[in-house]
């Protein structure tokens, strides 16, 4: 029995992540997203080119799987070809297996056959491609008992579809909250496209006129879905009445989307 630990990391992407993504500066994948289009019956394919800059070799399992976003915009993973919105049937692989050298760069082709007729009307459908580690690396890392860790790695590839005739549609505010040191807003996506951008919030003091701008959260929501966001207030804020601002921005020359609350900050 190996009485190795062992640490599994999962790569996967975020919703507003495009180009290269290093992991840990040795395995590079190029691009991390990739949207398919054409016309029905044609068949399109991309290239991933994937690059090991490290001393020892990595090998990996190719693989398909179905996923969607929760309320809070996290992603869920479920079998392919399970949601509704799956892609994954129509998508062909170069390999369902990998190995990368040291210093070697390869890549790796995905195709599309595009449907005959639309899949769920005019909607965008989705899948992702998974490469994941078989031949797990030592880490300089040791678990609580002393006994060396194994790293294996995950990486999630976001494959997309969209219909020439999906309507954009647009990002809508639906309510806007206080809770406790939180500022709360729901939206949702009309379109029929998977849209990215951030909510960004901002607070001026309405007796001072002081302004304090939040981090900008990145957001990302599938079509005809809804999601919170949240914006944490600052503890050093002064307490008193504050207006408080939220704005959504999906870039693209969109306009932009405000709403305000009258908040009390104690």
């Amino acid at each position: 029995m190996n009485t190795s630990n062992y640490l599994r990391f999962l790569f996967v992407l975020l919703g507003c992540t495009y180009g290269t993504l290093a992991v840990a500066q040795q395995v590079s994948f190029s691009p991390t997203r990739i949207y398919f289009k054409g016309n029905p019956g044609e068949t399109v394919s991309e290239v991933i080119t994937i690059a090991n800059t490290s001393n020892q070799p990595y090998e990996f399992v190719v693989s398909l799987a179905d996923w969607q976003r929760d309320s809070l915009g996290k992603k869920i993973y479920v079998p392919m070809n399970t949601l509704p919105h799956s892609n994954a049937q129509y998508m062909q692989l170069s390999g369902t297996s990998l190995r990368l050298d040291p210093g070697v760069q390869k890549t790796f082709t995905v195709s599309m056959r595009i449907p005959e007729a639309p899949m769920t009307q005019h909607i965008a459908s989705n899948s992702m491609l998974f490469f994941t580690q078989t031949n797990a690396q030592a880490s300089n890392a040791t678990s609580n008992t002393g006994i060396g860790v194994k790293v294996s790695m995950e990486l999630g590839i976001q494959l997309f579809y969209t219909p020439y005739q999906a309507d954009s549609g647009n990002l809508n505010f639906l309510s806007f909250m206080m809770q406790e040191k939180q500022l709360a807003v729901k939206y949702e996506n009309t379109g029929d496209v998977n849209k990215d951008g951030f909510v960004r919030f901002e607070l001026t003091n309405k007796q001072t006129g002081e302004e304090r701008k939040l981090q900008p959260v990145p957001i990302a929501i599938m079509p005809h879905n809804q999601q919170w966001v949240y914006g944490t207030i600052p503890a050093d804020l002064t307490q008193g009445d504050y207006l408080a601002v939220a704005i959504l921005d999906v870039g693209n020359n969109a306009d932009l989307k405000v709403a305000e609350k009258n908040i009390h900050v104690q």
